[in-house]
């Protein structure tokens, strides 16, 4: 073989492994942004989870007992869990979820990540503001953020809002 062909082949090597490398680059760079997508979609399912667990409940502690009122006064002032309610599965109106925090490290049936879950509960009027008012009204907002550090290295956060509403009729 002569220096020319010498050159040929060594090139055609180096070559190879630049595709290979570009090749395996990439396919590491698809599973990361693939087990990302994966952690965002458990996240917003969790997320949801706690929404939609917050909606079954009824709207303030005055209303849990099926009261009727008559004028946003005679609801709750205490945003939070009342005297006895020291757990999730004690809530029993919907702005018990204020100011919840749960970390899923210890739960077993979520093996792939560990996630931050918190919630805030806010009155807020819609003709006024969304991000929360001092007085009390017929509309709730709750907030749910979800961390993770396997969600963009722990610089994500996925935030869900949603407004409840509670109606009346006579």
């Amino acid at each position: 073989m002569n220096t020319g062909q010498m050159m040929i082949t060594i090139g055609a090597l180096m070559l190879l492994t630049t595709v290979i490398l570009r090749v395996n680059s990439d396919f590491l760079l698809s599973t990361v942004q693939m087990a990302e997508s994966k952690y965002e979609l458990v996240a917003v399912s969790l997320g949801t989870s706690l929404i939609e667990e917050a909606f079954s409940k009824p709207f303030d502690e005055i209303t849990a007992n099926d009261s009727l009122i008559s004028s946003p006064a005679a609801l709750s002032s205490n945003l939070g869990p009342d005297a006895g309610e020291d757990t999730r599965a004690q809530f029993d109106d919907f702005d018990d979820y204020n100011n919840y925090v749960e970390y899923t490290a210890g739960d077993t049936s979520l093996l792939s990540a560990d996630f931050k879950i918190s919630s805030k509960v806010f009155y807020v009027d819609p003709a006024v503001s969304l991000d929360g008012v001092a007085t009390k009204t017929y509309f709730k907002r709750i907030e749910v953020e979800v961390t993770s550090r396997f969600i963009d290295n722990g610089k994500d956060t996925i935030r869900l809002t949603k407004i409840n509403s509670h109606f009346y009729f006579r």
